[in-house]
């Protein structure tokens, strides 16, 4: 009989061994009637007698599939080296093959996966609600298309993080941000209507990543007042590239990537904002500032 891992299996082994152990049938009878060859039934019946059931009828489990010798197994050594940068460097299997090649150490990219995989160090990606697809409007006026993002920011010392919720217009390149102290969806619906009250002008699709603060009930909630909430594509920065940009530059030129002070960071974001939207000058719009844009619409 062929293997199978079929669950059901177990029992019906034991339902065979029934037939000669408690109702004293020939095997070939019982193997005909249990749909198995004889010496198949005649194998069953000694592992049950190896198992040491005592006369009781059990199922007899299934065994592992795996062969009791690999002579094309990678070598302990290997697999030990794979381990050993892997918990030393934290990289990736393409770098982990590179500097195993580097070595000497002769390994293919696929071994390497499957070692990682096998040692637990790959985690299993966890299922994700489907998100209907939301075509991208055209940001041909201000509000039309609207990115937002989150900042996390940890202190080294204490290991504190904090967050920086940002928005973008992508037409007029107009910026908002707030200082928070943790992140949630009601949070996040919060901060766009103050963005919204803000900008003066409305917000008619905002587009973010897949993180936990732009969720399902987010996405209702906005719905139900008429805006469109699009989430990016996972793990294509690009799509929201221009929030990624201005959080990059609210860093550099704001926060110089240090952690703010709480009493602080408030004035020191508002007084960056007046200068971002009316003084500095933009370059993907012509060197002119989001007031201007703005004035001209």
């Amino acid at each position: 009989m062929s293997y199978s891992s079929n669950p059901l299996l177990p029992k019906a082994r034991a339902q065979a061994v029934r037939l000669v152990v408690e109702h004293n049938l020939p095997l070939v009878v019982a193997a005909r009637k249990s749909g198995v060859h004889r010496s198949t039934l005649w194998r069953w019946l000694k592992r049950w007698e190896a198992l040491g059931y005592n006369g009781y009828i059990r199922p007899l489990p299934t065994r592992s599939s795996r062969p009791l010798t690999s002579p094309q197994a990678l070598p302990a050594s290997t697999v030990a080296r794979i381990s050993h940068y892997r918990t030393l460097l934290g990289r990736c299997a393409e770098a982990i093959h590179a500097y195993c090649l580097r070595e000497g150490t002769k390994v293919s990219l696929a071994s390497v996966k499957r070692v990682l995989k096998r040692l637990g160090f790959v985690v299993p990606r966890r299922w994700k609600r489907y998100r209907p697809h939301v075509a991208r409007p055209q940001a041909a006026a201000p509000g039309a298309l609207v990115q937002t993002d989150t900042v996390h920011l940890v202190n080294p010392t204490t290991k504190q993080r904090v967050y920086l919720y940002t928005l973008i217009d992508v037409y007029s390149r107009w910026a908002y941000v707030e200082y928070h102290e943790h992140i949630s969806q009601r949070l996040s619906y919060q901060f766009l209507r103050r963005g919204q009250a803000y900008a003066g002008f409305t917000f008619q699709c905002i587009q973010a990543d897949n993180g936990p603060e732009f969720g399902r009930w987010l996405s209702d909630t906005l719905a139900a007042q008429g805006t469109t909430l699009r989430h990016s594509r996972v793990r294509r920065p690009n799509d929201n590239a221009f929030i990624e940009r201005f959080n990059r530059t609210i860093q550099e030129e704001c926060l110089l990537r240090r952690h703010p002070k709480p009493e602080f960071i408030d004035r020191q974001l508002f007084d960056y904002l007046a200068y971002y939207n009316d003084e500095r000058l933009h370059s993907g719009i012509q060197y002119g500032t989001p007031l201007e844009v703005l004035q001209r619409y």
